[in-house]
């Protein structure tokens, strides 16, 4: 009598080990062979879309721009080849800027679908994050352009004004204080 094979244990799921790419052609796949679904996901896609965490963006603000140490700049700042002298300011301000982007893509992408809401939430978030990060940690890049999180503030402002993106004032004065002066003039009362 041959020997019995064990059945594998809990074996990994296909679909949890795929990339996100994959799942996103896969789900292609499934639509078009599927397309009466194609209305169900829709409406999935939609309220992903609209849901938002502005603590949860805040924090993420908070983490990714204080996460960068000094030693970073060591290959960001000084002279560069074809580029010439780049400050230790301004090399900062590109490294911060690489781990704001996203969220700032983000809030345009929301504000295009014109799902405002969740981008006057977004751009709420970002800055409730930049702002926890206006006194600058030592050993920190934000050491190197303590004015990073007031001036990015502006391009959020700016960016929501050209977006038509209403930002929630009156939450942001309270969570924001000190750039009061920085907020649209459309408070209530």
């Amino acid at each position: 009598m041959a020997p019995r094979r064990a059945a594998p244990r809990n074996r990994a799921s296909a679909l949890a080990s795929l990339t996100l790419a994959e799942k996103g052609e896969l789900l292609g796949r499934f639509l078009t062979a599927q397309p009466e679904l194609r209305e169900q996901v829709e409406e999935l896609a939609r309220l992903q879309l609209i849901e938002q965490d502005r603590d949860s963006i805040a924090s993420d603000i908070e983490d990714a721009l204080n996460a960068h140490d000094i030693d970073e700049l060591n290959s960001h700042a000084g002279y560069h080849p074809g580029r010439g002298y780049v400050d230790p300011g301004e090399a900062a301000d590109e490294i911060l800027d690489e781990d704001l982007q996203p969220f700032l893509d983000d809030l345009a992408r929301r504000a295009e679908l014109g799902f405002t809401a969740a981008a006057a939430q977004i751009a709420a978030g970002i800055l409730c994050g930049l702002y926890a990060c206006r006194e600058a940690n030592s050993e920190t890049l934000l050491e190197y352009t303590p004015d990073y999180p007031v001036e990015r503030a502006h391009v959020v402002i700016d960016q929501c004004t050209k977006l038509g993106v209403t930002l929630p004032v009156d939450d942001l004065l309270d969570e924001v204080p000190e750039w009061a002066g920085l907020l649209p003039a459309t408070r209530a009362g």
